[in-house]
């Protein structure tokens, strides 16, 4: 087989060990959170060797970085699959409802993402997650319609979004409690204005 082809084959299947790799680690997060997570189990079920693992992601802490950065990824695939309303008030309040609905659809990703035993800095996909979001509520202020600075407004809006939601998957309010309504609606009536005619 000529090098190239050789090369080619050769990062195939280091791919294809990845993704097994990973779907493993999300099988188990799914199953038993961040605990369940053990690189024996892990191993097993990829069947592959811990140094493969570790070759392929370092070490425990850099393979769950990856995973929390696909998490974010997909959460930010949920936003850009459907078409958010033009308005960008209506943008916000559209954006905090597909927030909640993967934290719920996705509650052992979700836990990761923001819950995980040994805190790191923020993956590339969570600040490019946040990142739309302050592009989200700067649209706002572009069209005259936000009273707090765009920092300020990005980081309390997120707050409130984040704390419904693990309330939500934390189970001390279902779905369709009235307070997750009131906690969205009072969020945009104190950092938003009226169109005014």
């Amino acid at each position: 087989m000529p090098a190239p082809a050789l090369l080619r084959a050769r990062d195939g299947g280091s791919a294809a060990t990845r993704r097994a790799i990973l779907a493993a680690a999300e099988a188990l997060l799914a199953q038993g959170g961040e605990a369940g997570l053990s690189i024996r189990e892990l191993c097993a079920r990829a069947r592959v060797t811990a140094p493969t693992v570790y070759h392929h992601f370092g070490d425990k802490g850099a393979l769950l970085d990856r995973l929390v950065d696909a998490c974010f990824a997909e959460l930010d695939r949920a936003f850009t699959r459907r078409r958010s309303p033009a308005d960008p008030v209506e943008a916000l309040r559209w954006g905090f409802d597909r927030y909640v609905e993967y934290g719920l659809a996705h509650p052992s990703h979700y836990r990761l993402m923001f819950q995980r035993s040994m805190p790191r800095r923020p993956t590339p996909a969570a600040l490019a997650s946040y990142d739309r979001l302050r592009r989200r509520v700067a649209a706002i202020a572009a069209a005259g319609r936000l009273v707090p600075a765009v920092e300020d407004a990005t980081a309390a809006f997120w707050s409130a979004v984040h704390g419904v939601t693990s309330l939500l998957i934390a189970g001390f309010w279902k779905s369709d409690a009235p307070a997750v309504t009131l906690v969205r609606e009072a969020m945009l009536n104190q950092l938003t204005t009226q169109l005014t005619s």
